[in-house]
């Protein structure tokens, strides 16, 4: 027994031995990591320069005259005088369309209306020879005079007529017209399942606006249970607010009234995160236990694509979601089935191929869309990392082409697509996601480089998204700026010549009497500049909100990691990515804090001098200034993080303390915001980390009230505890 014992005990000892080696090398680990930190901080210092932002990109040459209209009219004559918007429009029009005009008429703001058979201040003429959608518009002192080529056109005509009087305050400047669309179709995709659901007047509003764009698609992104699925009520019934049918049937007849096609939208594939968390769906996981992606994120998104109940439940949410639509369309979506051939499918992509298993299980939504009269769209993410799928994909599938980039390769894919002779559609972002107040210049870019390259090669039409990735913090305005770039651009490729978008952001979308807002929005957009480099997807002040309170030598390790796992997702769709996202990473400079704190301060002074007009002025100022809140309490934890070491303890409890208000007060203001465009469900999860945030605040204050020797021996362990934590992300 004494010989166990002392086996025993030595076995501790080395135990022990081992684990105090350990220790002393991650803490050692440590310090060198610091140390080369430190030197490569003194490098980005030096890379610092003064940085200025402006919006002259946005504007026009003063000298060009430029017509306050968007989109912009594919061509554009000025003539002389004004034309006064009347009290009546006496119309002619020909008798088969008289009802019709008659009830278009009436989007003119106060317009009474009088039919005459000659006509008075407003004709109506059917021309046959303009294109599909197009019009002409002739505005004269004393009359309008439209031409058109079907109902759609017409309607474009005076939705053009309307923004115009709007703009003008009733008194046009006379303009001959003649437009028509670059794209045939121009669509918006919404987001409405990362913890954000819209109310109904909400996504009434965005509807408003869209036509008055002329937007003519719109979908839903659907994910999750942001559907009320009748069928599946025990999931998500009082636990989730989610769109009814009922609403979805209001929004589709307001859609059916503005030529607007409502399309279902549902993914099909991965993305099915919320159904496989349910006891009832978790053996349909494709992963049951997980897949690690870029060596961060736990996933279990993805469903079995061969397991037979698979195809099974999304065919009764199909069910449940097409009633409510009379699109002939459908979004199955199908993007991202990250863990696929990594499970329960391993074996079928073995021996099939991974692009075959997928195309196999999407061929079985084909066949089931068919059954329902139904015709599929579907990302195209998968079946360009598979070009070899192309040609046995059905000529009646349309795919969805989506890079959020200003330097994706549209054109290259355009190339492929365009001689595939399938269906597609180009879909950039308005970049609005994972930013707070937007990235301004990416959008821009990444909107016209996608529509560009639609119409060079081909492309049915756009689709914008507009995502919530990480808890939807972005207000809705913030998404304006894009809706409206976005239309521009689909409607007319060469838009950016003669498009002031601070101006008609001003007088239209926020109908600002100080001409400030639009100038406002778009330079908000601009703040990632201040920031060490741009990054893809989003601002690494949204970043390092969501990575919370933590050693900065940790945060560069999955900064690093991250951008690893980014290039990895992008080496087989857009490889050419790589070499950029690469390229601005080598490049970066140090964070120029203070020069971003005196930009914010411009713009909340900016902010108490709007005069803005719509229904939900205030709540649109409202809105920016707590996202101003939200971006210095993403610099201010960035700041805290990098300077930690140096400070003293006063200095360090301030710092805290600072970040402590701010938190709490974006955090109550940003409830009351929340509630007032959107339903309930999903707040808590869309905060869950910024509440964490302000709890690990806390628990360093109340570290910090320790003595010397218990703050010491907590930061050696921390020390210890951060190093081990780089050598496993620097090894998986």
């Amino acid at each position: 027994m004494r010989k166990l014992f002392k086996i025993i005990r030595y076995f501790i000892y080395i135990v022990l031995g081992f684990m105090l080696c350990l220790i002393v090398f991650l803490y050692a680990s440590y310090n060198s990591m610091e140390n080369k930190q430190t030197k490569l901080d003194k490098q980005l210092d030096a890379r610092l320069k003064t940085i200025t932002i402006s919006a002259d990109s946005d504007k026009t040459p003063a000298c060009v005259e430029i017509l306050n209209l968007l989109p912009v009219p594919q061509k554009v004559k000025f003539t002389s005088g004004y034309f006064v918007f009347p009290s009546t429009i006496v119309y002619s029009t020909p008798d088969s369309l008289k009802e019709e005009v008659e009830v278009l008429l009436k989007m003119l703001p106060d317009a009474k209306t009088r039919f005459s058979g000659i006509g008075d201040n407003f004709q109506f003429k059917y021309s046959k020879r303009l294109p599909v959608q197009g019009y002409n518009m002739d505005i004269k002192a004393d009359k309008v005079v439209i031409e058109y080529s079907d109902k759609q056109g017409l309607y474009y005509a005076l939705v053009s007529l309307k923004v115009l009087a709007k703009n003008y305050s009733g008194k046009i400047p006379c303009v001959y017209i003649e437009d028509s669309p670059d794209l045939v179709v121009r669509g918006l995709m919404l987001d409405i399942s990362r913890d954000k659901v819209p109310t109904k007047e909400t996504l009434m509003g965005i509807l408003q606006l869209l036509a008055d764009l002329k937007y003519n698609h719109f979908e839903l992104y659907v994910e999750g249970f942001s559907f009320a699925y009748p069928s599946f009520k025990n999931l998500w019934e009082g636990k989730e607010t989610p769109v009814t049918g009922e609403e979805i049937q209001t929004l589709d007849t307001f859609c059916r009234g503005h030529f607007i096609d409502f399309v279902p939208n549902q993914n099909s594939l991965g993305h099915m995160m919320a159904w496989l968390a349910t006891d009832q769906f978790k053996d349909l996981a494709e992963c049951p236990s997980g897949y690690k992606i870029m060596g961060l994120m736990n996933m279990k998104g993805t469903i079995d694509p061969v397991d037979p109940r698979s195809i099974g439940l999304v065919t009764k949410m199909t069910d449940d979601l097409l009633p409510n639509f009379t699109s002939p369309n459908f979004n199955v979506n199908l993007d991202e089935p990250f863990e696929l051939g990594k499970g329960k499918s391993k074996e079928a992509c073995q021996q099939k191929g991974e692009g075959q298993v997928y195309l196999d299980y999407a061929l079985k939504m084909h066949d089931m869309l068919a059954g329902k009269n139904r015709k599929m769209m579907m990302w195209g993410d998968i079946v360009l990392r598979h070009p070899e799928l192309i040609p046995k994909i059905p000529k009646d599938i349309t795919l969805l082409d989506w890079g959020y980039e200003s330097g994706y390769p549209y054109e290259k894919h355009g190339v492929l697509l365009q001689k595939s002779g399938l269906n597609y559609m180009v879909c950039p972002g308005t970049s609005s996601w994972t930013s707070i107040t937007g990235r301004t210049d990416n959008m821009l870019a990444n909107i016209e480089l996608a529509v560009k390259s639609g119409v060079k090669y081909g492309a049915m039409g756009m689709l914008l998204t507009d995502w919530g990735d990480m808890g939807h913090w972005q207000y809705l305005p913030v998404s304006y700026a894009g809706y409206t770039a976005g239309a521009a651009f689909s409607w007319n490729r060469n838009s950016r010549e003669n498009m002031d978008l601070s101006s008609f952001l001003n007088s239209y979308v926020f109908r600002d009497k100080s001409s400030l807002m639009g100038d406002l929005a778009l330079n908000l957009g601009r703040y990632n500049k201040y920031e060490e480099f741009p990054l893809f997807n989003m601002t690494t002040t949204m970043l390092s909100l969501q990575l919370g309170l933590h050693d900065r030598i940790m945060i560069s390790a999955i900064f690093e990691k991250a951008i690893k796992g980014i290039s990895d997702l992008m080496k087989d769709i857009a490889p050419e990515m790589i070499s950029i996202l690469k390229e601005n990473y080598e490049n970066r400079h140090s964070f120029d804090y203070d020069g971003l704190n005196k930009f914010l301060d411009s713009k909340e002074v900016l902010l108490t001098n709007v005069k803005i007009k719509s229904a939900d002025s205030l709540l649109i100022r409202d809105e920016y200034l707590n996202s101003i809140r939200l971006i210095r309490l993403g610099a201010g934890l960035q700041s805290y993080i990098h300077f930690r070491s140096s400070l003293d303890l006063a200095h360090e409890k301030s710092q805290l303390k600072f970040l402590k208000e701010l938190g709490t007060q974006y955090l109550n203001e940003n409830r009351h915001l929340w509630m007032l465009r959107n339903k309930p469900g999903g707040y808590e999860i869309s905060v869950a980390v910024l509440n964490t945030l302000m709890r690990q605040v806390d628990n360093r204050l109340i570290m910090l009230d320790k003595n010397a020797i218990r703050r010491s021996f907590n930061r050696f362990f921390e020390k210890v505890g951060t190093a081990g934590v780089v050598f496993y992300l620097r090894s998986t």
